[in-house]
């Protein structure tokens, strides 16, 4: 039996997720994803800045980084293409996070009702393009 490939963020708590702007701007946010062997998954307001970006661009990085986003040095950075997962097509998404971060994961309704967010949730099913380069 073959073994699915593995990659650095498999076991991550956080990756910084890069997505880009109209103008082609580079925008790293900190996300807890999901996932193994090059098929992730992230849930995030249906609202949020990277959800505009990825309608516009699929294009997508991601590395291993702490709460902040911070990657360290030398850490792989790996291509890939986002999909927005929307309706009933978020659950595995949803489902995913919930099986990873446990009792955190759902708080966050919860919490952003307190801060008046909306509730609304999208998953982003992330798909690695396969080798990584190098961070700084």
């Amino acid at each position: 039996m073959e073994t699915a490939e593995r990659f650095e963020i498999d076991d991550a708590k956080y990756v910084a997720l890069t997505t880009y702007a109209e103008d082609g701007t580079a925008r790293t946010t900190p996300v807890w994803v999901a996932g193994s062997a090059g098929r992730y998954f992230v849930v995030t307001s249906a609202a949020s800045h990277k959800v505009k970006r990825l309608r516009r661009d699929p294009r997508v990085e991601v590395a291993v980084s702490d709460a902040r986003g911070r990657i360290a040095e030398g850490a792989p950075i790996y291509r890939g293409t986002a999909r927005l997962l929307e309706g009933p097509e978020r659950h595995p998404a949803v489902e995913a996070v919930r099986r990873k971060y446990g009792l955190m994961a759902k708080l966050l309704p919860v919490m952003a009702r307190l801060r008046r967010q909306s509730p609304d949730t999208v998953g982003i099913e992330i798909t690695l393009d396969g080798a990584a380069s190098e961070g700084s």
